[in-house]
């Protein structure tokens, strides 16, 4: 919009002044309607092996959606646990903090929790180990027996250790054999 502004000036002459007014692009529509659908699209897709360049592309803003849809109760538990692998792909950094939260939430079902602690793994690789190490004790066998795996996946020292400890405390049978699996994977 051009606006034209007459101005008196000290010598009290008019001086004709151009306003031009800068109108803002109209508002786009809130990125998580399109966002959202996309995600759910690639979501659907992920059982049929969605590729990670995919997840990757949708970037930071794609966060919120994943983490909304993991810890929504009303959410599927299958697509609350592929939510929480795709926020690892999505954004390694931003995500961490999302899925250490559901796997510390002792109300969420046990394959979403199983689902983050491979998640966290993924994202914070060494760093994941104290918070799993926790987990060990955790009142689910299946995530006792994803956290086995995915400490043995990280290795070192610490995680062998904690699989030591807890091989000979552990009472189920599959999360013993995740916890020996688990310790077949950490390099010497």
């Amino acid at each position: 919009m051009v606006g034209a502004v007459l101005l008196a000036g000290s010598s009290g002459v008019a001086v004709a002044h151009t306003r031009f007014a800068v109108e803002s692009p109209p508002a786009s529509p809130a990125p998580s309607g399109d966002l959202r659908a996309r995600v759910l699209d690639l979501l659907a897709r992920s059982s049929g092996g969605a590729r990670e360049e995919a997840w990757r592309r949708l970037g930071p803003e794609a966060v919120p959606v994943l983490t909304a849809l993991a810890v929504d109760r009303a959410t599927p538990t299958a697509q609350r646990a592929l939510a929480l692998t795709s926020l690892a792909l999505v954004d390694p950094t931003c995500g961490a903090g999302s899925i250490r939260e559901v796997l510390e939430d002792a109300r969420a079902p046990a394959d979403v929790r199983a689902s983050a602690a491979a998640a966290l793994a993924r994202c914070l690789g060494l760093e994941a180990i104290p918070t799993l190490i926790t987990r060990l004790k955790d009142r689910e066998d299946r995530v006792r027996e994803a956290v086995a795996v995915s400490l043995g996946r990280l290795g070192g020292q610490q995680a062998r250790q904690a699989l030591e400890d807890q091989l000979p405390m552990e009472e189920q049978p599959l999360v013993r054999e995740a916890l020996q699996r688990g310790l077949t994977l950490v390099e010497p």
